[in-house]
């Protein structure tokens, strides 16, 4: 009496539930990212010969065009390198007419390629590079925690098949299954799971029955239970093989470095049988040489035309790193110039990068900003980071002058899809279940659980493509334990 007085009870309960009536309207789905404003370009500004600054006029901050002057050096020592150069030229010159005909160039560079081969190998015993060790070590770390895995996968599949073996041996006397109640070797023998399916297809295939599940629960577990042992089995072998791969990169046999030194003596003398004084790889080399002293002195003449030092492009003077009086190089940095305007590089999971396309429209918020500024996605990377999994993505902004700062961080978001007349609920309203996702509206005073398909996925609300329509009552609140039919008050009515 009591149960059916609380069965009573609960049906009579009426909880009460938020609802939204369902319409059509504007869904968007987007992608939403941190980003680094970048100057569109950027260069260091060096000098084209070696030589003592004598003038700077740019400044930090000032803009300037292409080819405009930066600054002027002196180049008293560029006669000195040009008279050197001219002297090069005339002994290599000298060198290449000395040279005759001898073995083919194919057979040295053959022998020579063999040398260095095997002088790599040899290099490689003797001290193997930090990537490969690490990645040795990183092979083996990974197969031992897999042998770990596997070997805490045996104790639970070994429990769990216990718990099957015992929970079939729980009957009543003649219902039993074919399972030795009374201590068995585990994993349990072919014949005694055949003896089990054999019971299985007397009772017709029975699966849903108490006795069939637990028949079928003793032959997963025991299958289980067999798949685990053979995974441990080949993870252990793993581990003995990534450690002999480890052992044999870091402590390479005697034998083995005799060997190869044997190989790189074998190699060098076969070069130098094949190499003589007056081969063609001698006269390429003359020639090369030849070609190398030619473009020194065309540089050290055009360097000696060129004493003034231009902006490679339109832009603003964001660093000045020497002053007049300093001795530079061609490689000493003088200047960053980076041109006008911004861009803002964001760095997407690739599969989010695979949802868009250059021209998709793009929202870019920033502190000095009052409103979001619009924009449009520049470019996509064609290849991306393979470890994290990232690609870069660069994007465009109309932006004020100064709203858009090199240097700053953004907010991104990527419009990807959007519709005009959706058929939305708030994302709240969905009920995830293993037959998928459902929704739960109110019709003639009761709650019904729909199932529904999903389309564009936004920040609040998930469009519906099918299994509800527009005049529909969704709830929104209150769903979390409602039963399908269950009655159910409307807040508000």
């Amino acid at each position: 009496m009591r149960q059916l007085a609380q069965e009573q009870a609960e049906a009579a309960f009426q909880p009460t539930v938020d609802v939204v009536t369902l319409a059509p309207g504007a869904i968007r789905s987007e992608l939403v990212y941190a980003g680094v404003v970048q100057a569109p370009q950027q260069a260091t500004v060096t000098s084209l010969s070696a030589g003592t600054l004598t003038s700077m006029t740019a400044n930090v901050g000032d803009s300037v065009r292409s080819g405009d002057r930066l600054a002027s050096i002196t180049t008293e020592s560029l006669p000195a390198q040009l008279r050197q150069a001219q002297a090069d030229l005339v002994a290599a010159e000298s060198r290449r007419a000395l040279l005759g005909a001898g073995a083919r160039s194919t057979d040295v560079d053959s022998a020579r390629a063999v040398l260095t081969a095997a002088e790599a190998k040899l290099a490689q015993l003797l001290q193997p590079s930090a990537t490969d060790v690490a990645i040795a070590r990183s092979a083996l770390a990974t197969a031992q925690s897999s042998l770990a895995s596997n070997e805490v996968a045996i104790e639970t599949s070994r429990a769990l098949l216990l718990g099957a073996i015992g929970n079939a041996c729980n009957l009543p006397p003649g219902q039993g299954i074919p399972v030795p109640c009374n201590g068995t070797d585990i994993p349990l023998p072919a014949a005694t799971s055949d003896a089990i399916a054999g019971f299985l297809q007397s009772r017709s295939g029975d699966t849903r029955s108490d006795l069939g599940q637990r028949a079928v629960a003793v032959l997963q577990t025991n299958g289980n239970y067999r798949g685990a042992l053979a995974g441990a089995e080949a993870a252990k072998q793993a581990v003995a093989s990534a450690s002999a791969k480890l052992d044999a990169l870091l402590n390479p046999s005697a034998s083995d470095i005799a060997a190869q030194r044997a190989q790189v003596q074998v190699a060098r003398d076969s070069l130098e049988n094949k190499a003589n004084p007056y081969t063609d790889a001698d006269i390429q080399a003359a020639n090369a040489t030849v070609a190398r002293a030619a473009a020194q002195i065309a540089q050290m003449e055009a360097s000696l035309a060129r004493t003034s030092i231009t902006a490679p492009f339109d832009g603003v003077v964001a660093q000045r790193l020497v002053e007049p009086g300093a001795n530079v190089t061609t490689s000493t940095p003088l200047f960053v110039l980076v041109a006008k305007g911004a861009q803002v590089q964001v760095t997407l999971r690739d599969t989010d990068a695979a949802n868009i396309k250059p021209g998709a429209a793009v929202e870019v918020t920033t502190p000095e900003a009052t409103k979001p500024l619009t924009g449009r996605v520049l470019t996509i990377a064609p290849i991306g980071d393979p470890r994290a999994h990232t690609v870069e993505v660069h994007i465009s902004a109309d932006s004020p002058a100064t709203a858009l700062r090199p240097g700053t961080f953004t907010q991104v978001r990527i419009l990807t899809s959007q519709k005009s007349d959706a058929l939305a609920v708030p994302n709240d309203s969905i009920v995830p279940t293993d037959q998928g996702p459902r929704v739960f509206v109110v019709r003639d005073g009761k709650a019904r659980a729909l199932d529904v398909t999903l389309g564009i996925v936004g920040r609040t609300s998930t469009e519906i493509t099918k299994g509800l329509a527009a005049g529909d009552v969704v709830i929104v609140e209150g769903h979390s334990t409602l039963r399908d039919g269950q009655a159910v008050k409307v807040a508000g009515k």
